[in-house]
């Protein structure tokens, strides 16, 4: 994507990890609210810490836990729609767009944050996917849902390097989750 003077607007490996370091920051942030309350739960839940906890609370607990994945990509994809941009890309001055400079839309900003989003699949979410599959294990045994919470933890592994890889290697500095969605991440002038 080339600006009205004619230089080159895409936005490079250095701003975008650095806005996935911030990006990070928050999400650990908004992980720890949630890790906070599923806490609070147990402990309210087995009288102050007098009791074991029961099945039910534990599995209100790890629902809480696994709500904050819902909830980050859904607070995403209003920053995205609304913005154009994630807080730690308006933070580094970059915002998403299409590859001909428009607005994404709807369709377009969803694909794009579940085509292997570094920060849908970040390896701190990872965690929530592991303790599901553990808690799956001991308490249902569902073997489905053990294999699929299991490898969706190691696509959080593997989301963030696959995105740095792909941007390296693309003219562009577009990622895999970018080109999957037809967009370009660019440098606000």
């Amino acid at each position: 994507m080339t600006g009205v003077d004619g230089a080159d607007r895409h936005a490079g490996i250095g701003s975008r990890a650095f806005a996935f370091v911030l990006d990070s920051v928050v999400l650990f942030a908004f992980a720890l609210l949630f890790a906070t309350v599923s806490f609070l739960n147990i402990y309210l839940g087995t009288h102050s810490g007098r009791d074991n906890p029961s099945d039910q609370t534990i599995t209100v607990s790890v629902a809480i836990l696994m709500a904050s994945v819902p909830a980050w990509l859904f607070l995403n994809l209003v920053l995205s729609l609304k913005r154009g941009q994630s807080v730690g890309q308006y933070v580094a001055g970059l915002q998403v767009v299409k590859d001909n400079g428009a607005s994404p839309g709807l369709l377009r900003t969803l694909l794009y944050w579940l085509a292997l989003h570094p920060l849908l699949f970040h390896p701190l979410l990872a965690f929530f996917w592991v303790l599901l599959a553990y808690v799956a294990l001991s308490l249902s045994e569902n073997t489905a849902l053990v294999i699929g919470s299991l490898a969706v933890g190691l696509i959080c592994f593997l989301a963030p390097p696959i995105a740095f890889f792909t941007a390296l290697r693309d003219r562009g500095r577009r990622a895999l989750h970018d080109r999957i969605a037809g967009v370009t991440v660019v440098r606000l002038e």
